[in-house]
């Protein structure tokens, strides 16, 4: 079958809107060449759109016109290489998806595994945060945990012991606590703090690990009324 004729079958295949990447095409045929030419052909006949070099999205055609791609999408294409996760959302926008805020960001902060320079995209400016944490499809859920827990005390439109209800219960629903547990220790005392502080609440697991990894002379002054074994944790 013709490079071309797989091309056009892949992006018919997609959802309107769908944003895809030229190495997303790898898995149809290794020639580099025909595909470019195709993608540049379907880009002419409107068939899909171009965000970026290398990034194109299937044009989504209403009376109004051609709409833009979801930020969903924008950021589903960013945090993936050829199916391998290479970054998550965190931040505001990861923030809101968990239920912490109501505000839907300017700038979308994007972790990865690498340094990488600020961009737009598709009106969209994605901020890139270089984490300590070797990404999976496992840990990425966990890590948002963490992030909106580091950050507790920045969270906008929000308060503390909100933000903190919320959290706790997401904790509870998670299938492995003893991963966030081992997650955690890579995280700024504060994390740590509030981790064991919520397991020894929800579970029953060897948390000795999270204390011995508090300063005894660090106190955090974070004010949650719902927090049980204070003096434990180093928290007022």
């Amino acid at each position: 079958m013709k490079v071309a004729t797989l091309v056009r079958e892949y992006i018919d295949k997609l959802d309107d809107g769908s944003v895809f990447k030229y190495n997303d095409l790898n898995k149809i045929s290794d020639n580099k060449i025909a595909i470019a030419k195709i993608l540049s052909r379907l880009t002419k006949e409107e068939k899909i759109n171009r965000l970026e070099k290398g990034v194109f999205y299937k044009a989504k055609k209403t009376r109004f016109g051609v709409l833009n791609p979801e930020i969903e999408e924008i950021i589903k294409s960013e945090v993936k290489n050829n199916r391998k996760i290479t970054g998550y959302v965190s931040g505001a926008f990861s923030y809101n998806k968990l239920g912490l805020t109501t505000q839907i960001p300017n700038i979308i902060e994007v972790v990865t595994e690498k340094r990488k320079p600020s961009k737009i995209i598709g009106g969209i400016k994605i901020k890139y945060i270089q984490g300590k944490v070797k990404l999976t499809k496992t840990n990425i859920g966990y890590l948002q945990i963490l992030d909106a827990l580091k950050n507790i005390k920045k969270i906008s439109d929000s308060n503390i012991e909100k933000s903190y209800k919320i959290l706790k219960e997401q904790i509870k629903k998670l299938d492995n606590k003893k991963f966030l547990m081992e997650l955690a220790l890579e995280y700024p005392p504060q994390t740590k703090a509030l981790v064991g502080a919520i397991l020894s609440e929800v579970t029953d697991l060897d948390l000795s690990c999270l204390e011995k990894s508090l300063n005894e002379l660090t106190t955090f002054n974070l004010g949650i009324k719902e927090i049980k074994d204070k003096r434990r944790w180093h928290i007022k």
